[in-house]
């Protein structure tokens, strides 16, 4: 899956991002239609060596702050405890997924916080592992409750495709065959937006994230020995390359 490689320039996108401010051009918010249809901002992050329990404070902070900006419909985060990865410290990452009205909404936000303390103190204490703004691939609303409930498993997933047509059949056979396991209750696909170097955010060629929901974990344990090896993830798998996987709880 070469997670390495791709975690490692995630880390670089997103570290640039983090300094930059997140603040998107008015020229992007004024003049691209795409500005103002809701996103969703998903953040994975590593808590620094000896400073997660600040990492855990400065967010608390953080997102009190967020919560009171107008163009915030939702947030939520995830404790996750499985990944691909197996020099990953998990006790240390959070997933985080804030629901915004627009991009141009999340833009505007970005550029009033990010010069404050509570957010130059948060983004000090972490390290990115993943960053990138969502958007539903088939247009239709996403409620994040959906994904809230205690006691669910939510995977995470970004994943670039090999060619152009890698989340076409093979893509719509892998997630029919979760159909047949108990505990499955659904999938959804979104467009990846990643902010390059002046914080401005750009559809990310041929990139999807997934967010797929189990009712608990452990009938998300008992089929996912079943899954991987299946004909079905295999031929799939062989055409996408996973920039980040992470199978989480909800997290109060």
């Amino acid at each position: 899956m070469n997670f390495e490689k791709t975690k490692q320039g995630l880390v670089l996108i997103a570290g640039i991002a983090v300094m930059a401010g997140f603040i998107s051009k008015q020229t992007f918010t004024k003049t691209n239609p795409q500005s103002m249809k809701p996103v969703y901002e998903l953040a994975i992050n590593q808590s620094k060596d000896g400073q997660h329990q600040q990492f855990l404070d400065s967010r608390e902070k953080f997102v009190e702050v967020l919560g009171k900006e107008s163009a915030t419909l939702n947030e939520g985060k995830w404790a996750p405890f499985f990944t691909v990865a197996p020099d990953l410290p998990l006790e240390q990452i959070l997933i985080g997924m804030t629901h915004w009205n627009s991009m141009a909404g999340f833009g505007e936000a970005a550029a009033r916080l990010m010069p404050q303390p509570v957010a130059t103190d948060y983004f000090s204490s972490f390290n990115p592992l993943a960053y990138a703004l969502l958007e539903p691939v088939d247009g239709q609303p996403f409620d994040m409750e959906s994904i809230k409930k205690t006691g669910n498993v939510v995977e995470f997933a970004i994943r670039k495709g090999k060619t152009v047509d890698s989340f076409g059949e093979k893509r719509e056979a892998f997630f029919k065959s979760l159909e047949n396991f108990d505990g499955y209750e659904f999938a959804r696909e979104f467009k990846v937006y990643k902010l390059n170097e002046q914080g401005m955010p750009n559809l990310a060629e041929n990139t999807q994230a997934v967010i797929i929901v189990w009712e608990n974990g452990e009938k998300f344990q008992a089929a996912a020995p079943q899954i991987f090896p299946s004909k079905p993830y295999v031929e799939f798998a062989e055409m996408i390359e996973v920039e980040s996987y992470f199978a989480a709880f909800p997290s109060k």
